[in-house]
């Protein structure tokens, strides 16, 4: 039986949130069903148990001596859900000091406080015009703000100091913001193998901002140079630009601004390795670090899998066995607890790999059980590389075939599965193939160099390179 939507939530907040959530359900402004506060008495001590048995048990407590009622549980989970969101969107706006005194200014101007309205407007205009912090939201509370004083000075029939032209000017640096924001989100997913779409006015208006200088405003700044990071990859000095404007004002981020602009700076990064360019290595590397520190890939202070094994990979391709050995227990305990273990044994695995300890990688690989597709697919790649290295042909062969029948029955690869498969049919083309002319390995080689869509380009060169030529 699938869980409420209210436990899938609830099991998710983390401890500050529960007792957020406890404190606000005990308030009778905001709740008088003392069921609900009641709940969590037991919830809490429950929540280990299956659905099948978490439901009669909270039953029994909250309705002692009743027959149950799967409608009556169903109803409280539902009051439930409903309070939550309400605490986590005021737990939200609370955070926002600007959108408060939006607000304020709202209710003074429809209550027609208007001397009040008249001051506090001022003093707030005055207050966003000098903050000296790096802030886009700044923009879109300027222009709700001068929205306010317009409906302000039409009730009054008097326009005679509404500065049209520089509220026209913030509400398009506002909107610049946001369109380069999800641009630069494609042009990311671009680089990857999604399917395109094109922006017509992009070009007139990055044009209009460079015209009247907007870019030299630190929030647009930064997205502007990102777009002529990802525009022109080969002008290396927009990423050394761009790496010096996020480090300035880096104090300022908040956690979605701050991972979605370091993400930026690792794509590029990344994409430069992919092109074979080993200047990156390290400087990805630093940047991967970096963010662990600062918290940038951490939600919650919890690091993705994929984040673990992408670090200890980048440690392996830059031969620093040392390192990879370093960060593999430093950034163990970061990671998920249900997913900690088989992506530990992974990455060792590839150490164990690397130190041509065929056959403690070949246990890890091989007893680990995988529950993410991708890390899966990493596994079986892992052993079709060794088994090739160690001249195991028909393991090699057999593994290749398992794993092309795995993808056929996954649904949750998308564009990824694209990418095995040609790796797949390149290990195949390499089982096969003894001897080659050289013309014909040299064409081969320039194909994996040159090939977007293809993973584990360097070992793959790398073996293509060995082969004998007759």
């Amino acid at each position: 039986m699938k869980n409420p939507q209210f436990l899938e939530l609830y099991l998710n907040l983390n401890l500050k949130q529960k007792a957020g959530f406890r404190r606000y359900l005990a308030s009778p402004y905001y709740n008088t069903n003392k069921k609900l506060s009641l709940s969590f008495d037991y919830l809490d001590h429950l929540t280990d148990l299956k659905i099948e048995l978490l439901k009669p048990a909270l039953f029994d407590k909250l309705y002692p001596g009743e027959a149950y009622s799967d409608v009556k549980l169903r109803l409280l989970f539902s009051e439930l859900l409903k309070q939550l969101k309400n605490f986590l969107f005021i737990e939200e706006k609370q955070q926002n000091e600007y959108e408060k005194e939006l607000f304020y200014i709202r209710f003074l101007r429809k209550t027609k406080q208007i001397k009040l309205f008249e001051n506090q407007t001022e003093s707030f205009r005055n207050e966003l015009k000098g903050t000296k912090t790096w802030n886009p939201d700044i923009y879109e509370i300027r222009h709700q703000l001068d929205m306010e004083l317009l409906h302000y000075e039409s009730f009054k029939n008097r326009f005679s100091y509404f500065d049209f032209k520089e509220s026209s000017e913030i509400l398009e640096i506002d909107s610049l913001i946001k369109r380069l924001r999800i641009y630069l989100e494609q042009l990311s997913h671009e680089a990857i193998g999604a399917s395109s779409f094109e922006y017509p006015l992009i070009d007139a208006w990055v044009e209009l901002a460079e015209k009247n200088a907007w870019d030299q405003k630190p929030e647009l700044g930064i997205y502007m140079m990102a777009l002529k990071m990802y525009r022109y990859p080969t002008e290396e000095q927009y990423f050394r630009d761009y790496l010096s404007l996020i480090s300035r004002y880096e104090k300022d981020f908040d956690f979605e601004r701050g991972r979605e602009i370091y993400l930026t700076a690792l794509n590029y990064s990344i994409r430069k390795i992919n092109q074979n360019d080993p200047r990156f290595f390290g400087q990805t590397l630093q940047l991967f670090q970096h963010c662990v520190k600062f918290g940038w890939l951490l939600d919650y202070g919890v690091m993705s899998s994929l984040t673990y094994k992408n670090i200890i990979s980048l440690c392996i391709r830059m031969n620093d066995l040392d390192l990879a050995i370093k960060l593999l227990e430093d950034y163990k305990n970061l990671v998920n607890p249900k997913e900690r273990n088989p992506i530990y044994s992974f990455n060792l695995a590839k150490i164990y790999k690397e130190q041509k300890e065929y056959a403690k990688a070949l246990y890890l690989l091989n007893t680990s059980v995988f529950r993410d597709p991708l890390i899966e697919l990493n596994a079986r790649v892992e052993m079709i590389k060794i088994y090739y290295e160690i001249k195991e042909d028909e393991l090699m062969h057999n593994q290749i075939k398992a794993t092309a029948n795995l993808m056929k029955r996954s649904k949750k690869l998308g564009y990824h599965r694209e990418y095995y498969n040609n790796f797949l049919n390149t290990a195949n083309r390499l089982f096969s193939t003894k001897q080659i002319q050289k013309i014909e390995k040299e064409k081969w080689l320039e194909d994996i160099r040159m090939d977007n869509r293809l993973i584990e380009k360097s070992w793959l060169y790398l073996m293509v390179d060995r082969l004998k030529t007759n």
